[in-house]
């Protein structure tokens, strides 16, 4: 299996360029256009590597903590190449196109695959509720951490130290705000704007404590963020990997924007 050698992105002309042709595919890599933008390239917790063809993109990886996120403008893209740089940055999870996702799988049987939707959605209903809802600070993001790391979904690609420091670093630096509900002394709900650039956001980290979900916390701190997403004049994107939730998006007719795919190591 032929490899290639990946160079480390430390050029501002060519991260320009990069970004003009992520925005253009950005329903397909979101964190890594948001990041790219508002990390930079001399923040020592992320790094860009990347593979030109022709003077062209033609592969960008982001390493963000212990998790990949990997874009391809072509479609005749070949995974196979990438496989052993990839494995080599030793990721828990590996996020990206479905295509992608698809075409590195059966390379790297150590991980096991999800696939999933990307959708925007700006419609909100009003709760008299929000009242409940207020934004959280860094020093919430150890209680919001042990929430999410309850769920098999936030646990099973995420340390739950590295899932505080995560949601610590991106709500001091402003990369990230969390949304959270207490209740009983406790944080009972939470969903964060993950990352945010320019128009577009991204929703992230929606847990309820199993003993509130019948009081709909979910529902109602999902659409309190809706609300100040479409206040700012800004276009919600979520991915969804949980088959429920994709359903009640195409119920709801929300706008699929695009197909998207993990790997997540085995354990």
């Amino acid at each position: 299996m032929m490899n290639v050698e990946m160079k480390k992105l430390d050029n501002e002309q060519l991260k320009k360029q990069f970004l003009e042709e992520l925005k253009e595919n950005i329903a397909q890599c979101l964190y890594l256009t948001i990041d790219l933008e508002m990390y930079g390239l001399n923040d020592p917790k992320v790094n860009f590597y990347y593979d030109l063809y022709q003077g062209r993109l033609n592969m960008l990886i982001m390493k963000y903590y212990d998790s990949v996120q990997i874009f391809s403008p072509n479609d005749n893209w070949n995974g196979s190449i990438y496989v052993d740089f990839i494995r080599g940055l030793d990721p828990i999870a590996i996020c990206g196109k479905k295509q992608m996702i698809e075409q590195l799988r059966p390379f790297m049987q150590e991980y096991y695959s999800e696939y999933g939707i990307v959708v925007a959605d700006n419609r909100y209903r009003e709760f008299p509720q929000f009242k409940l809802v207020r934004q959280a600070i860094p020093q919430d993001a150890k209680k919001i951490a042990e929430l999410m790391f309850s769920t098999e979904e936030f646990s099973q690609n995420n340390s739950l130290d590295m899932l505080e420091k995560q949601l610590f670093d991106r709500m001091r630096n402003g990369i990230g705000r969390s949304f959270v509900i207490e209740e009983d002394g406790m944080i009972v709900a939470h969903t964060a704007i993950y990352a945010e650039c320019g128009n577009a956001a991204v929703e992230s980290g929606l847990v309820v404590h199993d003993e509130y979900v019948k009081k709909f916390y979910g529902l109602i701190i999902h659409e309190y963020i809706k609300k100040v997403l479409t206040e700012e004049k800004k276009t919600l994107y979520g991915l969804r990997y949980n088959e429920t939730m994709q359903n009640s998006a195409r119920k709801e007719d929300l706008d699929v924007r695009a197909e998207c795919g993990r790997l997540i190591k085995r354990r």
